[in-house]
């Protein structure tokens, strides 16, 4: 339950480095979806304060870290590309588990877990089964990261969400864990969630779609002669109106014309080049 906290604080980074904008739809569906994962997970009894703390703390450094690998990613020219990124930070991330595994697992319980997968599958396989998960994890990191520069810290969290909803559902369908109503109906407000919030993220690509390619427009498409006469914001309005294949047309046509009077051009200076100098001057 304390899990689903992680929205919340991914959406406050996000808005505290400005990687998103605040919108009142965004914050009401991060906060349907919160209340849906609540409702997913509800039936834990249990409570440790400990516990609640590394989880709550765990929560914190999520939404920090997810904030500060995108603004690695988007604003660092060094690590701008996934693979990049995650050359200058695995170092770092060994070192530090390394770190803590040392004292709290030590050296001997990990020569012990080997031995026993060493013997019970055999040397080769067991370092296969040791080397495959972090195969994945590097496939599934790599994957977050081009995602994370491609679309938001908050899209990467709700993807994450939508892996809960998969993991529960596929967990109550194939092991026939059990599910109260209030978690199946959890996970509907969830879902409904999901799609709101992609719902509003196509709505926003395409403005901005539709934004660039008429600044594109207003920049590169030539002056048509019926907009001779126009001037100023008159004439950058009658461009944003053109349609798509208007432009097409209209760029190809000044290729077409730029590549006539470079030929024309050249091909006067040839003929003159060849004039005798006198008879150019008669």
């Amino acid at each position: 339950m304390c899990k689903s906290s992680v929205l919340g604080f991914v959406l406050l980074f996000a808005l505290i480095f400005k990687l998103e904008k605040p919108s009142w739809k965004l914050f009401a569906i991060i906060a349907v979806m919160t209340v849906g994962v609540v409702m997913m997970v509800a039936g834990e009894t249990a409570f440790s304060l400990f516990g609640f703390s590394l989880l709550m703390t765990a929560s914190f450094s999520s939404g920090l870290r997810w904030s500060l690998t995108q603004i690695l990613l988007r604003r660092n020219p060094a690590t701008s590309n996934p693979f990049a990124s995650l050359f200058f930070l695995t170092p770092i991330m060994f070192l530090v588990l390394l770190v803590i595994a040392i004292p709290v697992e030590g050296f001997s319980g990990l020569m012990v877990g080997l031995d026993e997968l060493s013997e019970a599958r055999g040397l080769v396989m067991g370092v296969l089964i040791l080397l495959f998960p972090g195969f994945l994890a590097f496939l599934m990191t790599s994957s977050e990261f081009a995602l994370l520069k491609r679309t938001s810290v908050v899209t990467l969290s709700v993807c994450g969400i939508f892996k809960e909803v998969i993991t529960i559902a596929t967990a109550g369908a194939v092991y026939h864990d059990p599910l109260t109503t209030l978690n199946i109906s959890g996970l509907l407000v969830t879902i409904v969630a999901i799609v709101a919030y992609n719902t509003i993220r196509i709505k926003k690509m395409k403005r901005k779609a539709i934004k660039e390619a008429q600044e594109g427009a207003e920049e590169h498409a030539p002056m048509l002669v019926a907009d001779a006469g126009l001037e100023g914001s008159d004439r950058r309005e009658s461009a944003g109106r053109l349609s798509t294949s208007d432009m097409i047309r209209n760029s190809l046509s000044t290729s077409r014309n730029r590549a006539m009077s470079i030929g024309l051009e050249g091909a006067s200076r040839g003929l003159l080049a060849r004039v005798p100098e006198d008879a150019r001057h008669a």
